[in-house]
């Protein structure tokens, strides 16, 4: 039976070789690719230039197109009650009809479209750093299903070396038995507990193979159900500063606000214009004449709205209520984000400190189960209370594998959670 086992670890690990070997940050790095969200970059930008782009047409010249056809009841008249005057005054026609091109050309907005077009590029930028934020929320996930697997992992691995120790017992106590020794219910004891573990195994499998499908949903095809998810190796943790995608988008944000304060004040300001316009109809600009001609006009205009009943002082303020909301919201996430440092930092030096105990407990446990194997081989210990010392040592094993692969997530937590991973 050990034969078998050696042989089936032989090839296992002739097609672990085979196997695709995945670190941490390839999952990650699949992840974001294959994020449908990043699929809005590409539209936000094309949006974001649009905006621009429309922003700056207030600069192109406007041609308008319009017509008219009316009918009028009365008309001006001039009257001479003196007949000693020979004078007749024609009469305004009652019929009128134009076709009349207008345009217009601003000269000076007063900087509105200079304004519009930045805070056009501020809001792309912002939400250009949306998906950034967005997408780096995977991380956690990833982070989640990844050191699942490792956990498992090792567990099912503890439990390979739990069911080599009881086949190598199982085959000593098959020879006491048989030359009467022992009685045959010690072997029964053995073999439940086989099945036990290989239930086990069959258990972690089926969790490792869930977390192995989730995790491919998250990254892709790239991630394959037997590949291989390689152990993290952090040098330490060090007090460096934060680096968030939030605390950008909160710049971004505050910046944009700030774009649309003076995108306020300028709406107040002097706009200088030039227009023409051309046509041709009956009557043209003599109204007394009932000829059809050609006619134009150029000229200059000025707007300046001097007072707007302090809408543009409201807009403003407004806009500082928001950036004191942003304000506030900004200092709630760094706390937030310093607390969820405390607690890893906290979990970090736990898991050390009791690394060591668990390698203690482990070392003391391997001697009590050696000890209790050979009781069993006297036949001065009965079955199940090696069982329950083997038990003992399969689960400070475990415990101690556990608690690493619980180390290196909460390092890389801590470092996500920094933003420098």
């Amino acid at each position: 039976m050990r034969t078998t086992v050696i042989l089936l670890t032989c090839m296992l690990s002739g097609v672990a070789m085979a196997q695709e070997s995945l670190t941490l940050f390839d999952c990650q790095r699949m992840a974001r690719e294959h994020a449908p969200r990043l699929e809005d970059v590409e539209v936000i930008q094309q949006m974001g230039e649009t905006k621009i782009d429309q922003a700056g047409t207030s600069w192109y010249p406007s041609l308008d197109l319009n017509g008219k056809l009316s009918y009028q009841s009365d008309v001006v008249t001039v009257v001479l009650t003196d007949p000693s005057i020979p004078v007749a005054f024609p009469e305004v026609p009652h019929d009128q009809y134009g076709l009349n091109l207008d345009i217009s050309q601003i000269l000076y907005d007063g900087g509105i479209s200079r304004g519009k077009r930045s805070y056009e590029e501020v809001l792309m930028a912002a939400d250009l750093q949306q998906v950034e934020v967005d997408l780096y929320r995977l991380k956690e996930k990833v982070n989640h299903l990844y050191f699942a697997v490792l956990v498992l992992k090792e567990n099912r691995q503890n439990l390979e070396i739990h069911l080599e120790n009881l086949q190598a017992r199982y085959k000593a106590v098959q020879t006491a038995v048989t030359h009467g020794s022992l009685l045959e219910t010690e072997l029964h004891v053995i073999e439940v507990e086989k099945l036990k573990v290989m239930n086990s195994m069959i258990e972690v499998d089926s969790r490792k193979q869930s977390y192995m499908g989730a995790l491919r949903v998250l990254c892709g095809e790239g991630v394959d159900k037997s590949a291989i998810l390689e152990k993290p190796q952090f040098e330490g943790i060090e007090a460096a500063g934060m680096d968030r995608p939030e605390q950008r988008l909160f710049d971004l944000k505050h910046a944009s606000m700030e774009a649309g304060k003076e995108l306020a004040g300028k709406k107040r300001m002097p706009v200088l214009y030039a227009f023409g316009q051309t046509g041709y109809g009956k009557p043209g600009y003599n109204m007394l004449s009932e000829e059809w001609d050609y006619y134009y006009m150029v000229g200059a205009g000025l707007r300046w709205k001097i007072w707007d009943w302090n809408n543009t002082s409201r807009e403003k303020q407004v806009i500082g209520y928001q950036q004191q909301i942003l304000q506030n919201q900004r200092a709630s996430f760094d706390r937030e984000i310093e607390s969820l440092m405390v607690q890893e930092e906290a979990r970090i030096e736990q898991y050390r400190k009791t690394m060591e105990m668990d390698q203690q407990v482990l070392e003391l446990q391997k001697k009590i189960s050696g000890q209790a194997a050979v009781r069993l081989d006297n036949g001065t210990m009965t079955a199940t209370d090696y069982v329950t010392e083997l038990n003992k040592e399969s689960l400070a094993r475990i415990t101690l594998a556990t608690h690493q692969v619980m180390l290196m997530q909460s390092m890389a937590n801590y470092l996500t959670i920094q933003g420098n991973l």
